[in-house]
């Protein structure tokens, strides 16, 4: 009987936690997924990169103050969403992706851009039609953190600073890359 008892208390103990944390923070998850190319000169030729760019847009849901208890609640839209883009590249005549780049930043507004690399580096590109346009005049501020992961700083047009963290960035070695 008593151990039915403390399976009992551990599971209320397990639901009471799960549900204060659900209504905690509450989370809207929006996905996309689009296709579109650069194009980048690699010292030899011209090279056009196919990209395939996933965004989930993670916005936390709140509600008015004064609409507290209530079913309807209107929702408050300033929040801050985190945005976390994958961009995989292919950057040769196969089929597979050659190099993967994950990102996250936060912002008030869903923004047109998204890293990729250029001549091993990374850039920032804008959305523009089918295409992505380098934008040549931008210079990335880096800085490294303490975990191995690097965090670029990029101001928009609004001269507000984004901050990126790369929390992912493979590429091909560098061998097949000087035999090409």
């Amino acid at each position: 009987m008593k151990t039915k008892n403390i399976y009992m208390s551990l599971a209320g103990i397990l639901l009471m936690t799960g549900t204060l944390m659900a209504q905690e923070k509450n989370q809207e998850v929006l996905d996309t997924k689009i296709s579109k190319s650069y194009t980048v000169n690699n010292g030899k030729k011209l090279v056009k990169n196919s990209v395939e760019i996933t965004t989930k847009r993670l916005n936390t849901v709140e509600s008015a103050k004064e609409d507290e208890g209530k079913i309807d609640q209107d929702r408050v839209v300033d929040s801050v969403a985190t945005i976390i883009k994958t961009v995989q590249i292919d950057n040769d005549e196969d089929d597979a992706f050659d190099e993967k780049i994950v990102f996250s930043y936060e912002a008030k507004t869903p923004e047109d851009f998204v890293l990729v690399s250029k001549n091993n580096e990374l850039v920032v590109a804008m959305n523009e039609g089918d295409n992505l346009k380098i934008v040549e005049n931008i210079n990335l501020k880096s800085k490294k953190m303490m975990n191995d992961k690097t965090t670029y700083i990029f101001t928009n047009e609004h001269g507000e600073n984004l901050e990126f963290l790369v929390e992912e960035y493979s590429r091909p070695n560098e061998t097949a890359m000087l035999e090409e």
